[in-house]
């Protein structure tokens, strides 16, 4: 097993980052600053980072096939292009006093799956959905906490799953042909690790990297549950993780300050920057959204 050390990406500080996605197509690392409403954006060639404004809370963002982006804006969906400029809005069937979108993926026929977490912590008010390109709803999973990671392994036959309060990775045949969940398959229970899984992704071979929120660790898993290598971050609060760069080697992990979860710090200033590592797997890029 291997131990790698995470470096900070100068100038990354978000309150809560989240979001992770590296964009082939600008090559640059994507992230959000959910509750500043804020899209972040990194250019590893130059070092420079901007920011992005959205009129709301935004807890996801993907690649659209048409140009531009997709993004979760708590209640709702909207489309931007390849500027960030909103084009068009779409409302999602949540109680804002309830719930609001969290994190999501898209799966391989093009269809966005999306996850909502509790306001009020602890209800189980939250869905795990998917949105196909017509923009139509179907609803998998109810009484979710929080709705996090989600990715598949590379054939699209298993899909994995994050509600991060069952400190549990959930794991179900998925029939990609449909875009829909088949079956649920044992459980992958991290219940052993300090703090809760969080983001995810899955990399060119079909081994899991999770993000843990409390532990300050992605943490590298086999597609069968077995620990392969451990990712150290200088921040307790690491929240998301993508694979990126020209080989897609460069793991970019997102973490939050600590004011978000005080009995979790490491008493370090970087609480809420981004962090950078090269690895020795290779990761896949994220499918764009058909919508």
């Amino acid at each position: 097993m291997a131990t790698y050390s995470a470096d900070r990406i100068p100038g990354s500080k978000s309150g809560l980052g989240e979001g992770s996605l590296w964009d082939e197509r600008t090559k640059t690392f994507l992230w959000l600053d959910v509750f500043e409403n804020r899209i972040m954006q990194f250019d590893p060639a130059d070092q420079s980072i901007e920011e992005h404004f959205m009129p709301k809370v935004v807890t996801y963002i993907g690649k659209r096939q048409s140009g531009g982006f997709i993004v979760a804006l708590g209640d709702c969906l909207a489309t931007l292009d390849k500027d960030f400029l909103p084009l068009e809005f779409t409302p999602l069937e949540v109680d804002p006093e309830a719930a609001r979108t969290n994190d999501g993926n898209i799966d391989s026929k093009g269809n966005l799956w999306i996850g909502t977490a509790d306001i009020v912590e602890n209800v189980g008010a939250g869905d795990l959905r998917r949105i196909d390109p017509k923009l139509d709803s179907t609803t998998f999973r109810n009484q979710i906490y929080i709705s996090n990671g989600i990715d598949w392994s590379p054939d699209g036959t298993v899909m994995y799953y994050i509600d991060s309060a069952t400190r549990k990775i959930s794991r179900y045949r998925f029939d990609s042909s449909t875009g829909k969940i088949i079956e649920a398959l044992p459980e992958f229970d991290v219940s052993d690790v300090t703090g809760v899984p969080d983001g995810m992704c899955t990399d060119s071979a079909g081994n899991l990297w999770v993000a843990f929120w409390g532990s300050g660790q992605v943490r590298n898993y086999s597609s069968t549950g077995e620990l392969l290598n451990v990712v150290h971050c200088p921040s307790a609060l690491t929240t998301c993780c993508s694979f990126g760069g020209d080989d897609l080697q460069t793991l970019f992990i997102t973490s939050a300050q600590t004011t978000y979860d005080p009995q979790y710090s490491f008493g370090d200033d970087a609480d809420g920057m981004c962090f950078q590592v090269k690895v020795s797997a290779q990761g896949k890029l994220d499918q764009f959204f058909k919508g």
